[in-house]
């Protein structure tokens, strides 16, 4: 194989010979630069033809370490953006999902099939005609179109985020099934006032992050709501043991709590990283946060802080309720502004 047949294989040099000869032409400036960083500039992709007269949208995980309503709010996103351009969608959460189980569960790979059904027709891209995978400036055109920079969103946002939950997303039955067994030999039929609090990394002040809520402050409020005698009992779902034992402190018996989720013991670290010897360890760590976001999403108050989980708890609420809470508290000490960046800390993604 001569010189030239093998500087031809290198990507590369290939790349940077085009650009040293086309480097005047304004065509050629543009169509690198559009590629690059407008997000209405899409790679279509080609693996059989399956799917014919179809153009099919992977939304994949995330990944980086980010928790389970982080991702699913990042899949609402990607599904708006497939949604307002026609394109079929498909979601994939492979092996850079943080509760992904390298053996899968009931024999199935795709971790989003573990917990909900599938999102369209499609079963797969890999003989799919035309394809167009999702990219992060996808994402970030649609949170900037709504402003959405941080936990504090419009009310316009938390719209549209619903409009693509009720459309798309639904637990697949086995989920569902066990979702509805477990809150109803919990709570029974009694009005209840649900209670998040977010502990453990929350502490560590992130940029862009809420400023932690005080478990003073989230007794208080919840003592208040149950003094108007609204209430029979609370539901509370945290990430803390010593959460749970402060409201057992105060409010005795009426608390009701899962016992046997997973939680943490005086530690900084989010409960999503931790690791056990249980089977099937990281699929239950999701579908244990999302049993108590269906069991907040059902009671008929809610006292929480900012969080993944109380973002996406509005959301389903919006979507799959037809009332919204009797009264719903949000406590709000603020958002970091600072260089601490979570994904500095070792997990996360730097976008």
């Amino acid at each position: 194989m001569g010189i030239i047949e093998v500087l031809k294989k290198n990507k590369v040099l290939v790349f940077w010979n085009r650009c040293r000869i086309h480097r005047k032409e304004p065509e050629f400036i543009e169509h690198v630069l559009n590629g690059y960083q407008n997000p209405e500039y899409l790679h279509l992709h080609s693996y059989g033809d399956a799917y014919k007269g179809e153009t099919i949208y992977l939304v994949d995980e995330q990944g980086g370490g980010v928790g389970f309503f982080a991702e699913l709010g990042v899949t609402l996103i990607k599904l708006y953006f497939a949604d307002e351009r026609g394109f079929t969608p498909y979601v994939h959460w492979g092996k850079n999902y943080l509760y992904y189980e390298a053996d899968g569960i009931d024999g199935e790979k795709n971790a989003f099939l573990h917990y909900f059904a599938p999102v369209s027709h499609v079963t797969g891209i890999h003989e799919a005609r035309h394809v167009v995978k999702s990219e992060m400036r996808h994402y970030e055109q649609v949170k900037s179109l709504f402003g959405a920079v941080s936990y504090d969103v419009s009310e316009e946002y938390v719209d549209a985020m619903a409009d693509m939950m009720k459309k798309y997303i639904r637990y697949n039955e086995k989920t569902e099934c066990y979702l509805k067994q477990q809150y109803k030999g919990l709570l029974g039929d009694k009005r209840t006032l649900g209670v998040h609090y977010r502990g453990t990394d929350f502490r560590k002040q992130y940029n862009n992050h809420p400023v932690a809520v005080r478990i003073e402050q989230t007794l208080e409020e919840a003592d208040r709501l149950m003094r108007t005698g609204k209430y029979e009992q609370i539901f509370l779902a945290t990430d803390e043991n010593e959460a749970v034992a402060k409201f057992k402190e105060v409010f005795g018996e009426k608390v009701k709590v899962y016992p046997d989720t997973f939680r943490d013991d005086g530690g900084d670290d989010s409960i999503a990283f931790s690791e056990s010897q249980r089977e099937h360890h990281k699929y239950l760590l999701g579908l244990e946060v999302l049993r108590d976001e269906y069991t907040l999403t059902n009671c008929e108050g809610l006292v929480c802080g900012y969080s993944n989980v109380t973002f996406l708890t509005r959301i389903m609420r919006k979507a799959w309720h037809e009332r919204a809470f009797e009264d719903y508290v949000l406590i709000n000490n603020g958002i970091y502004h600072n260089s601490n960046n979570f994904w500095e800390s070792g997990h996360g993604n730097k976008n």
